[in-house]
């Protein structure tokens, strides 16, 4: 008889943040989990004829989810190959990021990608939230499940029905690509309120709607966007744009705050995701949560950029779910979903204990992410997509066995990067 499906047996397997099993078993068919449980249970009413993989010394755990990430993005390297320093004033970043995407060679787009995605996977990562690059039939044969944000940007009024159009053909195009690869899913990015202006804004919060495409906003990330939206100054206004041959001294800031600008657009919805979130208010993060929004934390990327750090502990207390992102390699030194929980850990200032916390953050990085992103996943059961990752067992049990998953794993630990049931890292790939 011909093999129908595959059994992966592991020391332990991690169906949700809440369900764990040990020994643990997940049976996979035709993209999907067909059985995840105890190993015993798993074996008795796999179907015949599934073959068997076995890991021991390992656990099984849902893959995990960078909601945030621009993968075209190279590592900025100097002339001796080593990485550039990140910049620190953030214009000076931006500037970079754009001198970058006017200069590099086509073909290099596509190859950043690739490189990108394969690091992505080897830290155990399977769904990304991407920020669309410059080259979008790289996602034809994206390995990663993905919803790729077609982003848009134009601040003057008088570009905005051009740069909606170009939104809405990338949106098409990304959608046929879907057809194709059906890991990759369309999504729409108005870039951030200082480059995208009130009437495209409204327009790309339309398209979002009227396709039913989740959103994304990078927000609140830097203290040059607060002060230009603000009041129009600062240095977006004195050296960003007159970089770029851009003029906008008419403007002179939103004149009401974040979450009501973005209610009056249309933007602040079910499902709207807002990335690095520094510089809000806990009312604000309050009022934004309360009008439907998600909320992606890059905090490596923050640090990096001397931006400050986000809220976490706001977000962990007041119960309001988040998911973690890296940003760009332009920024972090590496896509480690890891590193980024251990960075979050490290902003906790609450009251909840410290293993209690980790589970926490396990759970950001894997259903909360793929929920903020729209997408299924972050968990192992029966239905769920085949998404996971193997790594070595660490040891502990309850809480504490997040804590010493989060402290002792990393790109060296990752035995099997599985995406839609086919290997996609590691011993089997």
């Amino acid at each position: 008889m011909a093999v129908k499906g595959v059994v992966y047996v592991a020391s332990r397997l991690v169906v949700d943040a809440g369900a764990i099993f040990s020994p643990g078993a997940v049976a996979v068919a035709d993209g999907n989990v067909l059985l995840a449980g105890p190993k015993a249970d798993v074996l008795r009413a796999a179907p015949s004829g599934f073959s068997r993989m076995e890991f021991p010394g390992a656990t099984i755990i849902p893959g995990l989810v960078n909601a945030h990430v621009h993968l075209q993005i190279p590592r900025f390297l100097g002339d001796a190959g080593i990485p550039l320093p990140v910049p620190t004033s953030f214009v000076d970043w931006i500037l970079r990021v754009i001198a970058w995407k006017r200069g590099a060679a086509q073909a290099s787009f596509d190859e950043n990608f690739r490189s990108a995605a394969a690091e992505a996977l080897s830290f155990g990562t399977t769904t990304v939230g991407e920020i669309a690059g410059p080259d979008l039939s790289a996602y034809v044969g994206c390995p990663l499940r993905a919803r790729v944000f077609a982003e848009g940007i134009g601040f003057a009024p008088n570009v905005a029905s051009e740069v909606l159009a170009l939104v809405s053909v990338a949106i098409d195009r990304l959608e046929k690509i879907s057809v194709g690869n059906p890991l990759v899913q369309a999504g729409v990015s108005p870039h951030t309120l200082y480059t995208v202006g009130e009437a495209l804004l409204r327009s790309l919060a339309d398209l979002a709607a009227a396709k039913a495409l989740p959103a994304c906003l990078h927000l609140a990330e830097s203290t040059p966007e607060k002060t230009f939206l603000s009041d129009g100054g600062g240095e977006i206004a004195s050296r960003l744009y007159p970089a770029v041959g851009k003029d906008v001294s008419w403007f002179r800031g939103l004149g009401r705050t974040i979450p009501s600008y973005l209610a009056e657009t249309g933007l602040l919805r079910e499902g709207v995701l807002l990335v690095h979130n520094v510089h809000l208010a806990r009312p604000e993060i309050d009022a934004l949560r309360a009008g439907g929004a998600r909320f992606v934390l890059c905090p490596r990327s923050n640090a990096a950029h001397g931006n400050g750090a986000p809220d976490v502990t706001h977000f962990v207390d007041a119960k309001i779910p988040f998911a973690l992102g890296t940003d760009s390699l332009g920024s972090v030194p590496d896509l480690s979903i890891w590193s980024e929980m251990r960075a979050a850990r490290s902003l906790y200032k609450g009251r909840k204990k410290d293993a209690a916390m980790c589970r926490e953050l396990f759970r950001a990085c894997t259903e909360h992410g793929a929920a903020a992103l729209d997408l299924p996943g972050g968990i192992l059961a029966p239905g769920a997509p085949a998404d996971f990752t193997i790594v070595d067992d660490p040891g502990g049990d309850g809480d504490r066995f997040f804590r010493e998953l989060l402290e002792k794993t990393d790109r060296a630990n990752v035995r099997l990067t599985v995406v839609a049931g086919k290997s996609a890292h590691g011993a089997a790939a």
